[in-house]
């Protein structure tokens, strides 16, 4: 199937995985007549089980992705989203959304098969075109969805229960889309179908020579029996890991990446029910705008997106200072929504600390791509990935399970979490701006590399975004 076909068919099942209209007024549909749960309920027993499972099951769901070849897990993501939606509609104990906010973190953790099965599918000559398309179509989904939920509920077309009937619609929707993919031959790791010598390890590799004469040495791993497939694979998988986790830059943008990924999705896991809270306490009964709110979020994220990624700074030289400087605007305005009841104040707070992020974290993913393979891509991200998890299910134990914090509470503490952040990394820029000025560096702030080498370490880096972009999703 041509590689335009593949995009379209990818870019429909992403528009309509992201249509989700009930997303934007969960926490008040679940407060609600509709579910009658507490919000200490919502906030303690209900939530947190979401990311624990996305923990728990990213790591099984990325090793079993590439050996199932993507198209099943897909089908699994769809599959999820619908019981996740359904069960919302029919469920009535707290038992009952627990088990579905499992199936809900299972939903965000299969996503990798979506955003990695391009890399096997297509050419890499179309890498940035598939990537880019399939980044506006979520992006395109994710704020049709929350103009159609803000619309809907403002006009009182659909109550806060109706909405929930077009997220399963375009989730079923988006599941038969899946079954139109062309299925994949050949994968990253278990199932390549050879493998140059540059690539070949000093590892544990059972290549076998193939007797087709090439200009390169070509190693034929497709018949290899089942278990030498899996051996070979994850051999690899450790030489791309230690390949890239080797490099100091990758680990520097990957630590913040990372954290700050952490503190994204618990922001935005937890954000509505500090609306909920200051509405209720300023202005009970008014008209909430949270659908516009992820409307004019993901439009104004999207643009600085885009112009962010074609800036070519030095970030070498000032990339540790930006992400101080940015970090603790984050760590300040967190701080300063804690402290208000402004439900306008804290709209526009969420707005201003998502686009900041989505900013840094895109900077931070085309640094890391300057420094990895095409064929890790995935791989390293997936483990930033598991590690801002790990670290999200750590501080939600501490903070909201242990603690048992109330919402403006926990706010503070993300701002201080983010406010650590900024201080290791403006300790790390002033090392680095010394070292650069004994080395006799000139300090250059706009670099004049060549363009083709810019775009190739942009290239990947769009896909970052989608990893994360299930993020925001957790934030439902």
């Amino acid at each position: 199937m041509h590689w335009v076909k593949i995009s379209c068919i990818l870019c429909m099942f992403g528009c309509f995985k992201d249509f989700r209209p009930s997303e934007s007024f969960v926490t008040d549909y679940l407060t609600g007549p509709w579910k009658n749960f507490t919000v200490k309920q919502v906030n303690q027993d209900i939530y947190p089980v979401s990311t624990y499972s996305f923990l728990a099951t990213l790591i099984i769901v990325f090793l079993i992705t590439d050996f199932l070849r993507y198209k099943p897990i897909i089908i699994l993501c769809g599959l999820s989203g619908i019981v996740t939606f359904v069960m919302i509609i029919l469920g009535r104990t707290i038992l009952v959304f627990q088990i579905l906010e499992f199936f809900y973190g299972l939903y965000f953790s299969t996503e990798v098969a979506y955003y990695t099965y391009i890399y096997a599918k297509v050419d890499k000559t179309h890498y940035q075109e598939v990537t880019s398309h399939t980044k506006a179509a979520t992006l395109f989904g994710r704020s049709m969805s929350s103009i159609t939920a803000q619309l809907t509920t403002s006009f009182h077309l659909l109550d806060y229960h109706q909405l929930n009937y077009l997220t399963v619609a375009a989730n079923v929707i988006a599941t038969i889309w899946v079954f139109f993919l062309p299925s994949v031959d050949q994968s990253m790791y278990f199932h390549r179908a050879s493998i140059s010598d540059d690539e070949q390890g000093k590892g544990p590799f059972d290549y076998q020579l193939t007797s087709e004469p090439t200009k390169y040495r070509c190693f034929a791993i497709s018949e290899l029996p089942l278990f030498h497939k899996i051996k070979n694979a994850y051999a690899l998988l450790w030489k791309h890991f230690l390949q890239a986790y080797s490099n100091f830059r990758v680990i520097k943008w990957s630590f913040w990446w990372a954290l700050a990924t952490c503190g994204y999705l618990q922001i935005s896991s937890y954000i509505q029910l500090l609306w909920q809270d200051a509405v209720e306490r300023v202005m009970p009964g008014e008209m909430i705008y949270n659908g516009a709110v992820d409307f004019f979020y993901a439009i104004i994220g999207a643009m600085t997106v885009f112009c962010v990624g074609k800036m070519k700074l030095n970030w070498s030289l000032l990339g540790d200072v930006t992400l101080s400087v940015f970090s603790f605007l984050e760590g300040v305005i967190l701080a300063v929504a804690s402290y208000s009841d402004n439900i306008w104040c804290l709209y526009g707070i969420y707005i201003v600390f998502g686009v900041i992020y989505h900013t840094m974290a895109t900077v931070a993913s085309f640094e890391i791509a300057k420094y990895i393979s095409e064929d890790s891509y995935g791989l390293i991200f997936g483990v930033n990935m598991f590690v801002a998890l790990l670290a999200q299910s750590l501080l939600t134990f501490v903070v909201v399970n242990k603690l048992m914090l109330n919402i403006q509470q926990q706010f503070f503490v993300y701002g201080g979490y983010f406010v650590v952040l900024a201080v290791i990394y403006f300790l790390m820029g002033i090392i680095n701006v010394a070292q650069h000025y004994r080395s006799g560096k000139a300090f250059r702030l706009w670099i004049s590399d060549d363009e083709n080498e810019f775009l190739s370490a942009t290239r990947n880096a769009s896909s970052a975004s989608d990893v994360m972009s299930k993020s925001e999703h957790n934030g439902s």
